[in-house]
């Protein structure tokens, strides 16, 4: 909620700090700014909403924690250059002290304990740092490492109903009851996340059988995209002939559907214990140029997936070993 909010953030004009005041402004602004500059620049799905909360947070504790001290005027934070996400966090606006006063105490009342300490943004840091190392390590294959630093992310301050990336970590580890939970609470959060009803399903169904998996798949809102939305009726059970034909087709093309149909066509099988099938299909999708050059966090874990399974080929083999 704060990331559309309007707060207002007091400064020094032609009021009088007193040596505190000064001592405080200094120290609250330089917090602000600091828990913007240290997010990552990735426009990532794993770390650019979390930058934009930690961003506008900022903000918020800023405009809070000074109107408690009773300064009168307003004006803008302005974040360093190359964070447009903290000027998306909070707008800032100029006018009336009175009502503005009023409403940055109410803020400051609840937030100023964390403003002042530098621990919050240092807490931000860590957590989305360690994020980025189990994303490394899941990528190089140690599943059980990328597990303990995204909890480790956990513990620091991530979101964890934000850490999709541990939830797939989990099912590689065939931590599934874990992994399920994971994605529950990611769908929590997010009740438009089509994929996350899909992992929990594929976590799902290797502790109560495809079928039982399948009636108790969480239902989401409509995907924006046509290939993940033929994915998850297929998963669903919805015109399932219907469904893999489109599938099948869109893997038989090209760019982003093409892999994620393969990949998704794969896990489908590998759910329904068709193991010829699942490693054709996974085997497509790490072959495909969109796996090849797109960066996509998801074509590493496909190449993680047929790694895991044994399934690598001579030809994937040799282009890791270049």
């Amino acid at each position: 909620s704060l990331m559309n909010s309007t707060v207002f953030v007091p400064t020094p004009g032609a009021a009088q700090f007193s040596p505190l005041e000064s001592r405080l402004h200094n120290l609250l602004m330089a917090s602000a700014r600091s828990a913007c500059a240290e997010q990552p620049q990735s426009s990532s799905r794993g770390t650019s909403g979390f930058a934009a909360a930690t961003c506008a947070t900022a903000a918020a504790l800023l405009c809070g924690s000074l109107g408690l001290l009773g300064i009168s005027r307003a004006a803008s934070f302005t974040a360093p250059s190359g964070t447009s996400r903290c000027r998306k966090g909070a707008r800032v606006l100029a006018g009336s002290p009175s009502r503005r006063g009023v409403a940055a105490a109410i803020i400051g009342g609840c937030l100023l304990p964390a403003a002042v300490s530098p621990v919050i943004a240092a807490s931000a840091k860590d957590g989305s740092s360690l994020m980025r190392q189990g994303m490394n390590e899941f990528k190089g294959g140690r599943v059980g490492e990328s597990v303990r630093l995204f909890d480790e992310a956990a513990d620091a301050g991530y979101p964890k109903a934000m850490l999709w990336q541990r939830g797939l970590s989990l099912y590689y580890a065939e931590r599934f009851a874990d992994g399920a939970v994971q994605f529950r609470k990611d769908v929590e959060m997010n009740p438009n996340d089509t994929e996350e009803s899909i992992w929990t399903m594929l976590c799902e169904a290797r502790l109560q059988g495809f079928d039982e998996a399948r009636k108790n798949m969480l239902q989401v809102g409509r995907d924006g995209r046509n290939v993940m939305r033929s994915v998850y009726s297929l998963f669903r059970g919805e015109d399932e002939e219907k469904n893999l034909e489109k599938l099948q087709t869109a893997a038989a093309g090209s760019g982003s559907d093409q892999f994620y149909a393969a990949m998704y066509l794969g896990l489908f099988a590998e759910a329904k214990t068709q193991p010829e099938d699942a490693r054709r299909w996974m085997e497509k999708a790490v072959a495909s140029s969109y796996a090849l050059n797109s960066g996509d966090y998801m074509a590493d874990l496909a190449r993680v997936h047929v790694d895991l399974r044994g399934w690598t080929s001579a030809d994937t083999q040799a282009k890791k070993e270049l």
